[in-house]
């Protein structure tokens, strides 16, 4: 074979691609979002709350015009309010994206979802079929909608669903079933949906974080110091993440050099937290 540095170095640029980003007005999303516009991408912001979502949108492109250097114009930038545990809503939306973009998504981003805490014999069952809904047949709807039209069209594309530590280990102190079982199925969803779609050229993985300094989870700690002791006590680094620490990851599984081998993975970012 003759090497050149194009056929041996990975390429992580996204230009002319379209990304959806659930989770569209999240902590994660903000960072991601700007990330791949940077990286030439075109973004589609979802979420339920459609003005927080159009105020993330504004902000990614504001942040764009006076941050990235480029001698192309920047990608287009929209915003979309969908509730993903509605399968006629995340159809009915994916469509219009593609058609308000004038192109068809091949890269998705699932990073919705939400935790709650209550001792499993106490878990309400509306509760818990509420988390199960938007976290794991969530997962799969956006996953579901985001494939059907490069199926038709003979494109491929790249499904990044947002796991968790959480579905391979039992969180401490805090209990959390619900959410547990939610990201072992997304993990597993996502092994499952990898090997179907192989023969169409999607590949689809999983990014499992561990604990994420998102304004959320700031929210969450703040004034409970012995929460946050107990997190980190149990990290090898002995620190949280900060959400510009997932970036790689996801330019990685996001690239169709760097990661076409790549496919049904469940990438751990955690610190280490799952060695101990």
């Amino acid at each position: 074979m003759n090497y050149s540095i194009d056929n041996v170095l990975p390429n992580f640029r996204l230009d002319g691609r379209l990304a959806i980003l659930t989770g569209g007005s999240g902590g994660l999303a903000s960072v991601i979002s700007r990330a791949l516009l940077a990286q030439g991408a075109e973004v589609a912001l979802v979420d339920m709350n459609l003005e927080r979502t159009v105020a993330a949108a504004r902000e990614v492109v504001l942040w764009g015009e006076e941050t990235v250097k480029s001698e192309t114009p920047l990608g287009k930038v929209s915003a979309w309010a969908c509730n993903i545990g509605d399968a006629e809503s995340v159809e009915t939306t994916f469509a219009q994206i593609n058609e308000d973009h004038g192109k068809i998504a091949d890269l998705l981003i699932n990073t919705a979802g939400y935790c709650e805490n209550y001792p499993a014999e106490e878990y309400p069952a509306l509760n818990a079929e509420g988390i199960m809904k938007v976290n794991g047949l969530g997962a799969f709807y956006v996953s579901q909608s985001f494939a059907r039209p490069l199926i038709a069209n003979n494109k491929p594309g790249s499904i990044i669903l947002i796991g968790s530590m959480s579905g391979t280990i039992v969180n401490d102190p805090q209990p959390q079933a619900l959410y547990n079982m939610s990201k072992a199925g997304v993990i597993h969803l996502a092994r499952s949906l990898a090997c179907e779609w192989a023969k169409y050229n999607i590949r689809v993985n999983t990014l499992s974080p561990g604990y994420i300094l998102t304004p959320l989870t700031r929210n969450v700690i703040s004034g409970h110091t012995e929460m946050k002791d107990a997190w980190e006590s149990k990290i090898p680094m002995k620190r949280m993440a900060e959400p510009k620490e997932f970036v790689g990851s996801i330019l990685y599984l996001a690239s169709d050099t760097a990661s076409s081998y790549t496919t049904g993975h469940n990438l751990v970012v955690d610190g280490g937290y799952e060695c101990w």
